[in-house]
C-alpha cells in the first residue's frame, strides 16, 4: 500500500512539474536557452525608431535621418528585420536577417537594401559579455567598384530600450576602420519588452 501511495504522490507531482530533480531541470533549460547564441537575437524584437547617421566624408558633419523598424524571430534561431525610411522623397527599405550556424560556431547574416542590387552576406561572432555582435564581409570598395574592401558591422544592445548599429569599412592601404552608418535604436512606446 506504502508503494502504491508513493507512486501515485510521485505521478501527481509529476504532473504538476514538481517532481524530485524538474525544477532544476526547468532552471537549467532556461539557463541554457539565455546562453544559447539566438537568446542575443531575441532582445533585438520589438518596434523601433531609429535615427541614422550617414557619414560620407570626416570632414563632414553626419547626414541625420528618421526610420523605423520591426525585428522578429523567425523560429527560434532566426532574427528578421525590416527597416523603412524616406529620405528626401527617396524611399529607403531593407532587411536583415541573423541566425547562428552551429556547423560553423558563427553568426551569418543577409541584408538586402531597396536601393542597392547587391546581396550582403555575413559572418560573426558576439562578444563574452553578450551584448556584442560583430558580423564581417568583403564587398565593393565605395570608392572604386573594382576594388574590394572588409566591411564589419556592429550591433551593441545597451538596454531593454536601446541598441546601437554601425557599419564600418576598412579602407584599402589604410590601418584604421571608417563608420560611415550608425543606427541608435529606441523602443517605440507601447512595445512589449521581450526578455
Amino acid at each position: 500500500m506504502k508503494w502504491i501511495t508513493l507512486i501515485v504522490v510521485a505521478a501527481t507531482l509529476a504532473a504538476a512539474g514538481l517532481a524530485p530533480g524538474t525544477l532544476q531541470a526547468q532552471e537549467g533549460q532556461e539557463q541554457r536557452a539565455e546562453q544559447h547564441p539566438s537568446a542575443f537575437l531575441q532582445k533585438l524584437v520589438g518596434e523601433w525608431s531609429v535615427t541614422t547617421y550617414a557619414v560620407m566624408d570626416p570632414d563632414q558633419d553626419p547626414y541625420r535621418f528618421e526610420g523605423r523598424e520591426t525585428g522578429r524571430m523567425l523560429g527560434r534561431q532566426w532574427f528578421v528585420s525590416e527597416f523603412y525610411s524616406e529620405v528626401e522623397g527617396v524611399v529607403i527599405e531593407s532587411i536583415l536577417t541573423i541566425g547562428y550556424d552551429p556547423a560553423k560556431e558563427k553568426f551569418v547574416a543577409s541584408y538586402a537594401n531597396s536601393n542597392q542590387p547587391m546581396l550582403w552576406t555575413y559572418e560573426g561572432t558576439l562578444n563574452d559579455e553578450g551584448t556584442k555582435l560583430t558580423l564581417k564581409t568583403e564587398g565593393p570598395f565605395m570608392g572604386d567598384p573594382d576594388q574590394t574592401a572588409e566591411y564589419r558591422v556592429l550591433i551593441e544592445r545597451r538596454d531593454a530600450d536601446h541598441w546601437t548599429m554601425g557599419s564600418q569599412i576598412h579602407v584599402p592601404d589604410e590601418e584604421e576602420w571608417f563608420e560611415f552608418l550608425s543606427f541608435v535604436y529606441e523602443r517605440e512606446k507601447g512595445d512589449e519588452v521581450t526578455e
